[in-house]
């Protein structure tokens, strides 16, 4: 009997614990959250309004997580815009640390050549977990300078061509189950739905590479062919944007010179695994 008050405080503890977890789980996956739109947005950057529709949480509740994460440097808030952007401290961090390095370093030489060729922008997208991440923008030598996304921008797996390829080229299982994850994210990017990044992979896997429909309306097209490491991964792609009638003229040419890219890198990983 002596012990129940003892059991009972410690029912409570556990309560006001699990309370304390849930509040603080919940604000990170807000800040999270936010950080990936402002991903998504880095190029014009994003409103507080939009913060607020895209999370469906309090004006003042999403102030006061993007004040913080101003205020710790993961954001900023132009003076005269007051659109947010990424802070200071993504630069920070990859200064010297990219662990890219090696992978760029590899694949320049074919971006060169590939820019060279098709005189189109190419990029360089390496898968990131469940995103595709752009890493090189070399544009072309023809003088139409097409660039749809920046080095740096971050995006879900079946975005843009680079991103379709690489998840064209995952096993099964593990594509739906990106699929699944990513499955609210595609909205933020055109109105993409499950259903059409699935015909997309399938599209992707049928003909041997990867074209974005999304930009095609904005008068942009892009084509994007994987690679693999030594393992036999897909770990990223060589994509190559420019105005549609450019890449629809050319698309057999270019989906040739994005393969042969391709082999080319994947002999290098090979001989230097």
């Amino acid at each position: 009997m002596k012990n129940q008050p003892k059991i009972a405080c410690n029912v409570l503890q556990d309560k006001e614990d699990l309370q304390k977890i849930g509040t603080g789980t919940q604000a990170i996956d807000r800040a999270t959250t936010i950080l990936r739109k402002v991903v998504s947005e880095q190029r014009n950057g994003i409103s507080l309004a939009d913060m607020v529709t895209h999370l469906n949480v309090s004006r003042p509740t999403v102030y006061r997580i993007a004040s913080c994460l101003e205020r710790q440097g993961f954001l900023y808030r132009d003076i005269e815009s007051k659109q947010y952007f990424l802070g200071d401290f993504f630069a920070n961090l990859s200064v010297g640390t990219s662990p890219h390095a090696s992978l760029r370093k590899i694949c320049s030489e074919t971006i060169r050549q590939l820019a060279l060729d098709a005189g189109d922008t190419v990029y360089l997208i390496v898968r990131i977990g469940d995103d595709g991440r752009c890493i090189v923008c070399q544009e072309g030598s023809s003088g139409v300078r097409i660039v749809t996304i920046d080095v740096g921008t971050q995006r879900p797996l079946g975005v843009g061509a680079g991103g379709l390829a690489i998840l064209s080229a995952i096993e099964n299982i593990e594509r739906n189950e990106i699929i699944q994850r990513n499955v609210q994210r595609y909205g933020l990017f055109g109105n993409l739905t499950e259903n059409q990044i699935r015909h997309a992979v399938t599209m992707t896997r049928r003909r041997g590479f990867a074209i974005n429909a999304v930009q095609a309306a904005l008068g942009v097209k892009s084509i994007a062919h994987v690679f693999r490491n030594s393992g036999g991964e897909p770990i990223a792609a060589l994509s190559i944007s420019s105005v549609t009638h450019r890449i629809n003229s050319r698309i057999n040419l270019l989906s040739e010179k994005l393969s042969e890219g391709a082999s080319k890198i994947e002999s290098i990983l090979t001989t230097t695994r």
